[in-house]
């Protein structure tokens, strides 16, 4: 399969990215203030590291500099801008894997969600409640996309001590 480029929005001319998740620049000739012309080579940039999300540093024709998220770059340039309310999701939930196939815009519950099912999820990890109870079918309630211990909410309702 063939890696596929498309212009970076708000970049065209300048930079692209691809749906294998890289970005580079556009070869081009630029004018320096000094007059002087310079020949801008394309290459591919390497990106940082932003905690667990990567992003490059983009060059506007303005000289304004910015450091987009590559897995943004990457929605808005094959699937479009970002819905309000939404958010970039990676279906695995690897920060780097920035392939078009793992990506999609969805609600902040969705990416909730695929944290839950990866196994990423800190309070879906707890196999306790504070108190020590093991949280079984028995032994929860569920409140929303949460659950509670039954036997800490019965002593909490019946005023007992644990």
């Amino acid at each position: 399969m063939t890696e596929r480029w498309r212009s970076v929005p708000g970049y065209e001319g300048l930079y692209e990215v691809s749906d294998q998740g890289r970005v580079r620049s556009v070869q081009r000739v630029v004018q320096r203030s000094n007059g002087v012309t310079q020949t801008i080579r394309e290459r591919v940039l390497r990106p940082q590291r932003n905690r667990k999300h990567l992003n490059v540093t983009l060059h506007g024709q303005n000289g304004i500099t910015q450091t987009p998220l590559v897995h943004r770059l990457v929605l808005e340039a094959f699937v479009g801008p970002c819905p309000p309310g939404q958010e970039a999701c990676h279906w695995d939930d690897v920060g780097d894997n920035n392939k078009l196939s793992n990506l999609r815009w969805g609600t902040p519950a969705e990416n909730q969600r695929d944290k839950v099912r990866n196994g990423l999820n800190h309070n879906a990890n707890k196999t306790h409640c504070p108190s020590g109870h093991a949280y079984t079918p028995e032994n929860i309630y569920r409140n929303g996309n949460g659950r509670k211990c039954k036997i800490c909410t019965i002593a909490r309702a019946t005023g007992k001590k644990l």
